[in-house]
């Protein structure tokens, strides 16, 4: 979820309790960086780098890119000199300064994070995981169904968690559903299918 812009999907109602890949990609900022993926290994003897981007993709991991490795509360910087597909949803990575397989592998399980001022610019239907957390959602006519908690993705669509004070309610994010996202007032309209709030 870069951190792709997600979309408001045409169509579709479906849900899932399924958790995202990579179980951070919902993650609010911290310091105004955002983890965009995983680093999952090491690869050849040269310090390469094996990263599983949250999501499924990462594309704003770009070489030139100043990224900051977060492992054990701990934060680096380096710059991505390369960066090439490697199959199954990895990418292979190569960080200045790591030059041997031995650094590569204590990275292994450290988050890879991006300055969010860096993420693309939104349309109107788009939304960034995220941004959602703590935005009320409400239906057309007003009725305040609880606040958003996390974004999954179910592999067709996206499904927001909302929690009310009894109950969690799951919101598919497709055009027959939301009716418009809110950011000034930090909330999301609403018009609900049969079912959905029972």
């Amino acid at each position: 979820m870069p951190q792709r812009p997600a979309r408001i999907a045409k169509s579709s109602s479906r849900s899932s309790k399924t958790a995202e890949p990579g179980g951070t990609p919902g993650a609010a900022p911290d310091g105004g960086l955002l983890p965009v993926a995983r680093i999952v290994g090491a690869h050849g003897i040269r310090g390469a780098l094996r990263v599983r981007p949250h999501g499924g993709e990462a594309t704003t991991l770009t070489a030139g890119l100043v990224v900051t490795l977060r492992r054990s509360g701990r934060d680096t910087r380096h710059t991505i000199n390369r960066l090439a597909p490697h199959g199954r949803g990895q990418l292979l990575v190569e960080l200045d300064g790591l030059h041997d397989r031995t650094a590569a592998e204590a990275l292994a399980g450290s988050d890879l994070l991006v300055a969010t001022d860096i993420l693309p610019a939104l349309g109107s239907a788009e939304f960034y995981y995220h941004e959602m957390p703590g935005f009320r959602v409400e239906t057309v006519d007003g009725r305040v169904v609880g606040e958003i908690t996390d974004t999954m993705h179910t592999g067709t669509t996206d499904v927001w968690i909302v929690r009310a004070p009894t109950r969690e309610h799951l919101i598919p994010v497709v055009r027959d559903v939301v009716v418009c996202i809110d950011r000034a007032a930090r909330r999301v309209v609403i018009t609900p299918i049969t079912g959905l709030l029972d």
